[in-house]
């Protein structure tokens, strides 16, 4: 049975949004009524114990009053502008639970489905676990992503501050990483897999230009989500 308890949701907000080509941050987007961050929020808010909302060091902007509103805790990436493997660490160092699901602002559809699905995966452990929590992440079109993932908490706060104290910086590289060297017990779900609890994989898609805001506008506008399929974009960082 899931446990909300046990699970933290880490909200990634510090980007510059440069690829949509818009002023406004993107978490602050307006999406059928409601900004793309407030859509994150109210997905998660059912699904953890607490709400961590990353920003970067120097944001100016109104995501962290707008975090703060949400009701989630808010903290600042003290690397500054390194990628989102300092922010994911961010996220982590404040996690008082023993899972956490990371995921960027800019997911507006994620399916609750699939992160209890990812979560319960992650208790289980996979083979070699030896009890231990492993963390789990989908591929597509053989890419993983990190930003739609759940992180055994402890044990990858180490890891992320291990690799950006040797100047690694991105959660890819990192991930690869524990898979070749065997440090942590990992979970693969496959595209069909993730697939067979969310049909459209609408929960991996996020708003990286004005043609996913597009894509995005339409789905909302349609609410008919079997006719309208965003091509989503193949990987992660």
């Amino acid at each position: 049975m899931f446990n909300p308890g046990a699970l933290t949701g880490i909200v990634l907000a510090g980007g510059h949004s440069q690829r949509l080509g818009m002023a406004l941050p993107k978490p602050l987007i307006g999406l059928g009524g409601k900004l793309l961050l407030a859509r994150v929020a109210d997905t998660l808010k059912s699904l953890c114990a607490e709400q961590i909302l990353v920003v970067r060091r120097d944001q100016g902007d109104d995501v962290p009053d707008l975090g703060i509103a949400l009701g989630m805790h808010v903290v600042t990436d003290v690397e500054g502008s390194q990628g989102p493997l300092s922010a994911i660490s961010a996220g982590l160092a404040a996690s008082t639970t023993r899972l956490a699901f990371v995921v960027g602002a800019d997911y507006p559809f994620l399916s609750r489905a699939l992160i209890i699905e990812m979560t319960r995966l992650a208790e289980l452990g996979g083979s070699g676990s030896e009890g231990r929590s492993s963390a789990v992440f989908v591929r597509y079109a053989n890419r993983l992503n990190p930003l739609h993932a759940v992180y055994p908490v402890d044990s990858w706060r180490e890891l992320t501050a291990v690799a950006l104290s040797e100047g690694l910086r991105s959660p890819t590289a990192l991930l690869h990483r524990v898979m070749d060297e065997g440090i942590h017990p990992l979970q693969i779900m496959t595209e069909d897999e993730a697939e067979r609890i969310d049909p459209r994989l609408l929960s991996l898609f996020d708003v990286d230009t004005l043609d996913d805001l597009g894509v995005a506008k339409r789905i909302i506008d349609t609410r008919n989500y079997h006719r309208v399929r965003p091509d989503l974009k193949k990987g992660g960082i």
